[in-house]
């Protein structure tokens, strides 16, 4: 028994040593001998086609990344009418993925904004803000209490919307609960507010934004993010790979495209906001050679890789 212990005791602090090196392993060159000699399971990469949802405060289910975006971006509409009580002017150049998002948005519920086509982009108008001939973008300035009742309607308004949202996922897993015969589960998951282990939440439909009567995204806007999608999961494929680092994938775009690295980051970032269950960055740090870009190769088959942005490009 002693010798037990005492060969416990000495394999212990090695098997913690190879954690905390693999996990530190992106600050040297030598990485990938790491992950190739050690465990697969110790590799810190997550499958994009896991659960990942975050629990939100308040005693809500959990839900997908790119409802979360939705809400967010809500929330931020929000916030800024509650500081500002003004217009919101979305443009193409600045704003890209968050007027898809808007679009999105009065997919779920019309009346959430009022919008007007511009040139450039969109202007959003809060429904509680007052007309003005005066002035679009006038300023009303209320008293502490009228405030405090703006801030409970504001956040009446969001939690509507994320009571769809969640309406959409519960939808689906009780659609996957009677696949497998499960039920029962839905009266016990309703308690602590979860999903059955083997449902996937980016299994959830995609929000398609409504139709705008007027064109405002150019052919040659939308065909350069499809064609960047397009590469880069035609580059994964041959390199047999899921990740790469966020400066490598940039400089390979850059030159396959011939364009400069700043117009490749924002269609790249415009690409992560619209489909995040399918590419995201991992290991967000401040240091950007320690990012890495995942991409789900398994959900951008052959097949639908050309047309995954079409839906979210109002084409």
């Amino acid at each position: 028994m002693q010798d037990f212990l005492f060969i416990s005791d000495n394999i212990q602090p090695t098997i913690k040593k190879v954690k905390l090196d693999l996990f530190n392993s992106f600050e040297d060159e030598t990485t990938s001998t790491i992950i190739k000699k050690q465990d697969p399971s110790f590799i810190p990469f997550l499958s994009l086609r896991q659960k990942f949802g975050v629990h939100q405060k308040g005693g809500y289910y959990p839900l997908p990344k790119k409802y979360v975006s939705l809400l967010d971006l809500c929330n931020k509409i929000e916030m800024n009418y509650l500081r500002n009580q003004c217009q919101i002017q979305f443009t193409i150049q600045n704003n890209f993925p968050e007027i898809i998002q808007v679009l999105q948005l009065l997919n779920l519920d019309p009346k959430l904004y009022k919008i007007k086509v511009i040139q450039d982009g969109i202007v959003i108008q809060h429904p509680f803000q007052i007309n003005s001939n005066k002035s679009d973008n006038i300023t009303i300035v209320k008293s502490s209490q009228e405030i405090a009742q703006l801030y409970d309607l504001i956040n009446k308004r969001i939690q509507q919307l994320r009571e769809k949202l969640d309406q959409q996922v519960q939808i689906k897993h009780k659609e996957h609960l009677s696949i497998i015969n499960c039920e029962d589960f839905e009266q016990f998951g309703s308690q602590f507010k979860i999903y059955h282990n083997d449902f996937n939440l980016n299994d959830c439909p995609d929000i398609k934004p409504i139709k705008l009567k007027k064109t405002i995204f150019s052919n040659e806007l939308i065909q350069f993010h499809l064609d960047m999608l397009n590469f880069m999961t035609e580059h994964y494929d041959k390199r047999g790979v899921s990740f790469m680092f966020y400066d490598h994938i940039i400089i390979i775009l850059s030159v396959h495209f011939n364009k400069v690295k700043s117009e490749i980051e924002k269609a790249l970032k415009n690409i992560i906001n619209l489909i995040p269950d399918k590419i995201q960055i991992l290991m967000n740090h401040i240091n950007k050679q320690r990012w890495m870009i995942q991409l789900d190769r398994a959900s951008l088959t052959q097949q639908n890789k050309k047309c995954i942005l079409n839906s979210f490009l109002c084409n």
